[in-house]
Order: C-alpha cells, then sequence, then structure tokens
C-alpha cells in the first residue's frame, strides 16, 4: 500500500451568492455590507469570525460535537478546564477551534485556519430602500391598541414608518481553509501548563479522522445565515489537496473572466511552480462552471474533475492515522 506522510490539507473553495455575506456597522437608518480594498477595488468580505462562527454552530447543532461549558472570571470568559483537557468529544470544540485562559496565560491556536471570503468582483454602491409596509397595511384587519391596551381606530395608525436604505450585492466569493493536522486531537495543556511535544495527548485516531470528516463535510453545505435569509454556498470549484506542509497554495489563484468563465492558468501554474504530486491535489470544477486557458499551452495539463463535493470527500477518505500519530494519504487506488 503506497501511503505518503501529510500535515495539512487547504482547500480553496469558488461559490456564490446573491447577497452580501457579512454586514457592517450602520448610521441611524443606512446599513452597510462588510467591504475592503483589494487590488482593482472595494470588495465585499467577512471576517474570520464569521467563517469560524457558522463551521462551530453547525458542527455543534448538526454533527454532535459537545459544546464547551464556560467559566467567567472578572470580566474574562473561557472554556472550563475540562473541556480543554479532555480526550473525549467534550474537548473537541477546544481542540479545532482553541481557546484562550487569560489569567493563566495558556492557549491554543486553532489548527485551523481561514483566509475568509472575498468577492471576485468589485462592489458597485448598490442600495435598496427597506420598508415596514406589510407589517403596517390596514388591509389585514389588524385591531390596534395604545400602550394601556385600549382599542384605537386605524386612524391614529400611521400608514409607513421611516424608511432605511441598505447596500445591496451578489457575486462569486472565494475562501481558503487549511488544517494543520498534526495539532488537530492534540492535548497540548494540562494542569494549566504546556507540555513538550513528546508528552503531548492524543485523542483517539477515530475521533481525530470525525473531526476532520465532519469539518469537510460542514464546508461542503456550509450555510450563512443573514438577515431572514439562509445561503448555501455550495462550492462550484476546489483546489487543493493533502500536503506534507499546511500551505494555502491556491488561495489566490481564483480568476473569473467577464465573460464567467473561469481562468485556470494560475492553478496550473502553481501546481508546476511547486511541483505539487497529482495524487496529493484536488482540482474540481462544477459542469455550470465552464473553463478557460490565457495561455493555449496550459490546455489538458491537468485533470479536472466535475463534481467537487465528491472530489472533496474522495480525498478526506484517502486520509489515515498510523501507529506513529502521524497522518497518512493513501494515494493506492
Amino acid at each position: 500500500m503506497n501511503k505518503n506522510k501529510v500535515s495539512g490539507i487547504t482547500l480553496t473553495i469558488l461559490t456564490e451568492s446573491p447577497i452580501a455575506l457579512s454586514n457592517d456597522q450602520g448610521a441611524g437608518n443606512y446599513s452597510p455590507i462588510k467591504k475592503y480594498f483589494y487590488k482593482d477595488g472595494i470588495h465585499s468580505m467577512t471576517s474570520v469570525g464569521t467563517v469560524t462562527y457558522e463551521l462551530r454552530k453547525k458542527l455543534i447543532k448538526e454533527y454532535g460535537w459537545t459544546a464547551s461549558s464556560i467559566v467567567k472570571k472578572d470580566k474574562n470568559l473561557y472554556p472550563r478546564k475540562e473541556n480543554i483537557e479532555a480526550t473525549d468529544l467534550n474537548g473537541i470544540e477546544n481542540d479545532v477551534f482553541g481557546f484562550l485562559v487569560p489569567d493563566k496565560q495558556i492557549n491554543k491556536t486553532s489548527p485551523l485556519r481561514v483566509i475568509p471570503f472575498i468577492s471576485v468582483n468589485t462592489f458597485k454602491s448598490d442600495t435598496q430602500t427597506v420598508t415596514n409596509r406589510g407589517f403596517l397595511n390596514p388591509d389585514l384587519g389588524r385591531e390596534y391598541f395604545d400602550d394601556k391596551g385600549n382599542a384605537i381606530g386605524i386612524d391614529k395608525i400611521p400608514t409607513t414608518q421611516a424608511l432605511a436604505f441598505e447596500e445591496v450585492f451578489g457575486d462569486y466569493y472565494y475562501y481558503t481553509i487549511t488544517i494543520e493536522l498534526d495539532r488537530i486531537g492534540v492535548i497540548e495543556v494540562e494542569n494549566d501548563k504546556y507540555l513538550e511535544p513528546g508528552n503531548r495527548k492524543y485523542m483517539t485516531k477515530e475521533l481525530r479522522k470525525k473531526a476532520i470528516v465532519d469539518l469537510i463535510d460542514a464546508i461542503l453545505n456550509f450555510t450563512r445565515d443573514i438577515k431572514h435569509q439562509k445561503i448555501h454556498l455550495k462550492p462550484l470549484a476546489a483546489f487543493g489537496g493533502a500536503f506534507r506542509s499546511p500551505i494555502p497554495y491556491f488561495w489566490n489563484d481564483v480568476c473569473v473572466d467577464s465573460k464567467g468563465n473561469l481562468v485556470m492558468d494560475y492553478v496550473y501554474e502553481t501546481i508546476k511552480g511547486y511541483g505539487l504530486n497529482s495524487e496529493n491535489y484536488v482540482i474540481a470544477v462544477s459542469s455550470r462552471l465552464p473553463v478557460t486557458y490565457k495561455n493555449s499551452d496550459f490546455e489538458n495539463s491537468i485533470v479536472i474533475e466535475n463534481i467537487p463535493q465528491e472530489a472533496m470527500i474522495k480525498l478526506v477518505n484517502k486520509l489515515e492515522i498510523g501507529d506513529d500519530n502521524n497522518w497518512y494519504l493513501n494515494t493506492e487506488e
């Protein structure tokens, strides 16, 4: 059986959303989207916290992960010791998402590394008017009362409230998740002290593998709840793989041209430039998204799978944990 030792998974995913994925702090009756200047202009974006919040929520509610208990000490909030040192499901949340105990000066940096969502195209300053018309519509036959419970006539009720304005935006988005496999399911702290690498404790192989399987499945089914809307951010394209180092190789290789074609030149340049082995990487593009090459010499130089979800699941299924607690990719078909 052929196996390659690996220490990281990285996935750069292209998706799309008809709405902006994060809102910023508004002022008065104006609600802006979260955005920043990047390369060619103002792009819609999310924060790292938005991504980890949605993943944490999904993993706890839908995948059976145990939510850590919280200790409040003065103004500090941090996980209970039992949830930091546990080698079972009670410790999985803090193991994956990290923790900080300020007064003990101990922490675990999350092995889940995130480059958050950024839009492919720039924001065009579109806005829309928001009203509460449905609530105040007199045709719905509502009864009206004052604050003391006395019935009042409809003539006392305004037909509109103050208008609000919000920025609107929809586009392709891309983001990157990189997982440091060697730090998943590894207890780095015991009795409020850091453990030397040779003395660290490990969760079971089954639980460590479950953490990765659940994470990838949650990413495949990533949803965003925002302003009465739920968006399924399904992967239209996925570039990534399992490698010896947890490097986000493809994080800036997503390019969609003005005709809506996915330009593959940069992906090929990364594979070629870093000598990435075809047994280790995944390149998958949905059939709904046409691909193109600026350099015709690159065409047919890489195998592109058609269903990103299948390609990512296939990659994860090849991962194994050896008796030495290292991760390996089974490259034997």
